[in-house]
């Protein structure tokens, strides 16, 4: 377009200037990676219907498909606001100086073939920095920036692009140290991000879409399928595949729905182990309480207690009250400081019904007293066997258990001394172990035959990941006590083996439901003993 005349130069500018469609549909070059050559832009029809929400809205994050050409519109974006608007700052973060490098290469890209009557003069250009010499003396600036922890937290842009960002650690600190600046300048933040779940910035671009997607947020969602892609025949998913990618990797790298895109069961280490599974009601809350004097361990209900209980002990006996299964339950802990922080949490594990039953949790016990509570139920449960995680503070729970003798688990492993063999208590924590206990935990996820009544465990699991690295652990910001927990009781659970059934004993049967008049004044009598009992402080908290 260089031979146009004067006016028809101004004429073109100021179309460019006015509309960004038109400014790709007729300026915009791409580089075509498959033949190695500069192509004119043809806007996909999923594209095209992106524009207006870009130029519309202030908030924006697009959650995607790969390979779908939304970089490459971004950049468009910049370079478009770049040359028509003086005192115009854009920051693009990505994940790495190369990622920063090649996003402003593609604004390069495009920008090298435009006329030159179409823009104003350039004032610096460098790999990470473009600037425009505007009238009076005023600067339009791009500029591509690695991950820093302040993200653009100096700096009061008129448009922030996160790129990637679920491949960026620090996303959660970036975004809230860089928006106060943005919103002074009154300007646009623009999220891209795949949907890939194993990338370390997943956790804050999948609350930010689902809180947009709940009305809890301002931002405007777009979600962009692998059918985006016109070019993809309808069995491309099948061909990704069969050329040897595992399913789960194909449903996150190309997802088909928003919720596929954004399921917490896609993005978590135990998958599709949780899919059976849904959140329940709730058991009763209580204490375990133990009669001064008296070994009998029993259960109160009470609205405050650490206690959530989902059956009693022997609950489905089939026909007589009695221990006509042996080694029917099992405990496992995660044990904390508890002083507020995190929480100690215990599972039982009624072996016969193969679930969960009770749950013990707290973070204002310390490690020792916790010791206490997990011998009571452990006693409660027919002195189930117990699995403590035996790191940091869960060494003075095993030690103090072991003081009160209580049924702990033992591993034997090679002398430290002299070569024999000794006996470790509890499980220790390890890369290795880890891997190994979260590897049993979500087999028996998958193999189950009972209920998970825990809400709290499942929405744990489900932010439950694998790193980039092979670490496992809970996203950023939050909780994995209760994993741990629950990946200790299976501990104790495969320690046992198979429960065994005892013989019915002649001349037992089950008491009518109630129990009789005698038991009903027994019970009478232990509420009444308990009541002195707390008058007079006796009890362990």
């Amino acid at each position: 377009m260089n031979d146009l005349t004067f006016e028809q130069k101004v004429w073109e500018c100021k179309k460019v200037f006015g509309d960004f469609l038109y400014f790709l549909n007729t300026y915009a070059w791409i580089e075509d990676k498959e033949r190695k050559c500069p192509i004119k832009l043809t806007l996909w029809p999923s594209q095209a219907a992106i524009i207006p929400e870009i130029l519309n809205n202030l908030l924006l994050i697009l959650l995607k498909t790969r390979q779908v050409g939304l970089t490459w519109l971004a950049a468009a974006y910049v370079l478009w606001l770049g040359i028509r608007s003086p005192l115009f700052l854009a920051i693009i973060i990505s994940a790495s100086e190369d990622h920063a490098i090649e996003f402003l290469n593609r604004v390069y890209f495009i920008f090298d073939r435009l006329p030159y009557w179409l823009f104003p003069p350039i004032k610096t250009r460098t790999k990470l920095s473009l600037e425009f010499e505007h009238k009076n003396n005023t600067v339009a600036t791009i500029k591509s920036m690695p991950t820093i922890e302040m993200g653009a937290e100096s700096k009061t842009p008129n448009l922030l692009i996160i790129d990637e960002a679920h491949t960026i650690r620090e996303i959660r600190s970036i975004y809230s140290s860089s928006y106060p600046g943005i919103e002074q300048a009154k300007g646009q933040v623009i999220i891209i991000s795949n949907s890939v779940k194993t990338g370390p910035g997943w956790g804050f671009v999948r609350d930010l879409y689902l809180a947009s997607k709940s009305g809890e947020n301002s931002f405007r969602r777009i979600f962009l399928p692998w059918t985006a892609h016109p070019e993809r025949p309808q069995d491309f998913r099948e061909r990704m595949e069969r050329a040897g990618m595992v399913k789960e990797d194909v449903i996150q790298h190309y997802p088909e729905t928003e919720d596929e895109a954004v399921s917490a069961l896609g993005s978590s280490y135990f998958g599709d182990a949780l899919a059976r599974h849904t959140k329940t009601v709730r058991g009763v809350i209580g204490n375990f309480r133990t009669i001064p004097g008296e070994k009998q361990v029993f259960f109160m209900p009470e609205s405050n207690g650490l206690v959530e209980m989902w059956r009693t002990p022997y609950a489905s006996a089939p026909d007589w009250d009695g221990q006509h299964w042996q080694r029917r339950y099992c405990l496992g802990s995660d044990v904390s400081e508890g002083v507020g922080q995190s929480y100690s949490v215990s599972y039982v594990l009624d072996r016969l019904q193969d679930e969960f039953i009770c749950k013990i949790k707290s973070n204002r016990i310390d490690a020792h007293l916790w010791a206490e509570v997990l011998a009571m139920a452990s006693e409660y449960y027919d002195r189930a066997l117990i699995t403590v995680e035996r790191t940091g503070a869960g060494q003075t729970t095993v030690k103090r258990l072991e003081e009160m003798r209580a049924n702990q688990s033992v591993k034997i492993v090679p002398g430290k001394v002299d070569g024999g063999l000794s006996g470790d208590f509890g499980w220790n924590e390890t890369r290795q172990s880890k891997h190994e206990l979260c590897g049993d935990l979500r087999h028996w996820f998958k193999e189950m035959r009972g209920t998970i009544w825990d809400a709290e465990l499942l929405g744990q699991c489900q932010t439950w990941i694998q790193d980039e690295v092979g670490r496992l652990g809970p996203e950023e910001g939050k909780l994995g006590d209760c994993v741990i927990a629950a990946g200790c009781t299976i501990q104790s659970n495969q320690f046992l083996g198979e429960p065994e059934r005892i013989p019915k004993p002649e001349g037992i049967r089950r008491p009518p439901s109630g129990g009789s008049e005698a038991a009903q004044l027994e019970r009478q009598a232990i509420m009444e003993k308990i009541t002195e009992s707390e008058q007079g402080g006796d009890l362990p908290w």
